[in-house]
């Protein structure tokens, strides 16, 4: 996944989530602030990082991700949208 595919996959979450706050594609990641003041970045793991694909920062706490849905669960709890309900995406086929 390339830098701007993240940080429109990111704005996308935060747009789900009703949270303001807008990602930017830096020289190594994606930064953002928090709706908190907090910043955050999205770091790209080095190969021998692996299992671990990305790393969410804060001010004092690195996290792994090991999967895309790692990372949105984490992000998600950074930004401080996992407090509320999760709304989950129902696909049902139409009335024939």
């Amino acid at each position: 996944m390339t830098p701007p595919e993240l940080r429109d996959l990111l704005a996308d979450s935060l747009a789900l989530w009703e949270v303001a706050a807008r990602p930017q594609v830096t020289g190594t990641g994606i930064a953002l602030t928090a709706p908190d003041g907090t910043p955050l970045s999205i770091l790209p793991a080095v190969a021998a990082d692996l299992p671990v694909r990305w790393w969410l920062e804060r001010p004092g706490q690195r996290r792994p991700c090991t999967s895309v849905l790692g990372l949105l669960r984490t992000f998600r709890n950074a930004v401080g949208a996992g407090e509320t309900e999760a709304r989950r995406l129902r696909v049902a086929r139409p009335d024939v």
